[in-house]
């Protein structure tokens, strides 16, 4: 890695209009409109875990299509998982799980299920900290690759709990993103008064934080860590600053307002414009950062990478890389096309910034085009684990967010594959 730099100025700054848009206003308006269908929208075509239409819609169709357990995947008699000690398993952890996950999802709508996040809060594929790894000693599993770390849930989400652990230690909520289990106290019950005032602010004003990480707090009284990413409704103050509102909860657990003084300049209203200076201050943050996969220890993988750098423009991206390309607006097949074609498809076609190149359970964004050893190449920005060799079963470690070219064959060792080489290729374009 240190023949490419990882300086955000070279690949963002250089010799460029720093306040070009990259994304015309009127495009990111519509996307912030369907951002805030996601979190907010209330009518009958909005998606909010507050809005009863929408759960409804989901409490009619097929319940158990809704939820992945993952009793069957990971805790069958012949499925074997390892724990943090490289030991396997037992049936009785399995059983004890199992127990802990059996619970019915009602199918009537109750509005007292409606909730907020008020801290950061992972989302796992069952109701247990533990990890479920595959065989550690095999490249490729092992840590950080947990097979219950599905994802995180920010500060400021609406949730609607679909069930509790029997243990009373987890909910199983629907967000805006994602559907898993989460810590019970993570969660505060937003009666309708509160839904209501949260709605009414966020329709008039609605922010992200753009730098990271920022600690709330007030009174001498923790409150979360706020990431890139991070939305929450916000009111004017003064020259000092802007007033953010951001979600406690009570004694009795019910959700409450208070209001944090942003005299740092770390929040911004949405869409902030999407320019090359605003991409550089939120890589300025994401850049050089560990690899989480599933948001591990509140660390990005690749689609989460994508999803913080994106959001504050008021584009909203689904959790997986799969489900990312797929939702950008148009998409380009290059799987039958060789490792030349493709890199040279980027090289004349690429957009900076809203092109997305996805392969088998990975995604990565075009930045531009670079000369590398006399050759014009596409550059990416990545969260990646690492790449494979070619004829050894092992990977070479990057883990963490890059700025890395696509290249051919990398000529510090030629026996790793290319990015560009994989099974599947295909170029998503948000426009």
């Amino acid at each position: 890695m240190e023949n490419y730099p990882q300086s955000v100025d070279k690949w963002v700054l250089t010799d460029v209009d720093k306040d070009a848009p990259i994304v015309d206003m009127a495009t990111q308006e519509r996307y912030f409109a369907a951002l805030k269908a996601h979190y907010y929208g209330m009518d009958l075509e909005g998606s909010s875990p507050w809005n009863p239409f929408y759960i409804r819609k989901i409490l009619s169709s097929s319940v158990e299509n809704t939820r992945d357990w993952g009793i069957d995947a990971y805790l069958g008699t012949t499925k074997n998982t390892w724990g943090q000690n490289f030991r396997t398993h037992d049936e009785a952890w399995k059983s004890a799980l199992r127990d802990n996950a059996e619970v019915r999802i009602g199918s009537t709508y109750d509005a007292a299920n409606r909730g907020i996040v008020t801290r950061e809060s992972l989302v796992r594929v069952l109701p247990t900290d533990d990890p479920a790894y595959n065989d550690p000693r095999k490249a490729g599993e092992g840590y950080p690759f947990d097979n219950f770390q599905m994802s995180s849930i920010r500060p400021g989400t609406p949730i609607y709990t679909l069930a509790v652990s029997q243990d009373h230690r987890w909910r199983y909520v629907i967000s805006p993103e994602v559907t898993g289990w989460v810590h019970y106290e993570d969660i505060a019950d937003a009666s309708a008064a509160f839904v209501n005032t949260w709605l009414k602010m966020a329709d008039a004003h609605l922010g992200a934080f753009t730098s990271q990480p920022v600690s709330i707090y007030k009174k001498h009284a923790f409150r979360f860590t706020a990431r890139i990413g991070t939305v929450l409704p916000f009111m004017n103050a003064n020259s000092s600053g802007i007033l953010v509102a951001i979600p406690v909860s009570n004694m009795s657990g019910e959700a409450q307002m208070e209001w944090y003084e942003d005299t740092d300049q770390t929040f911004s209203s949405m869409p902030i414009p999407m320019n090359r200076r605003n991409l550089a201050k939120l890589m300025q943050s994401l850049v050089n950062r560990p690899y989480g996969w599933g948001n591990y220890n509140f660390y990005n993988d690749c689609s989460a990478e994508l999803r913080s750098l994106l959001l504050p423009f008021g584009i909203f991206m689904p959790r997986n890389s799969l489900a990312q390309i797929d939702a950008t607006s148009r998409k380009i097949d290059l799987a039958k096309s060789d490792v030349d074609a493709r890199i040279d498809y980027l090289v004349k076609n690429g957009k900076p910034f809203t092109t997305l190149i996805h392969i088998p359970g990975h995604i990565m964004m075009y930045i531009g085009n670079k000369v590398f050893n006399g050759k014009l190449v596409p550059m990416t920005y990545q969260d990646v684990w690492g790449l494979r060799p070619k004829d050894a079963d092992g990977r070479s470690i990057i883990g963490g967010s890059v700025f890395l070219p696509l290249l051919k064959s990398y000529p510090e060792d030629a026996n790793l594959q290319s990015l560009a080489g994989k099974s599947k290729f295909e170029v998503g374009f948000i426009e």
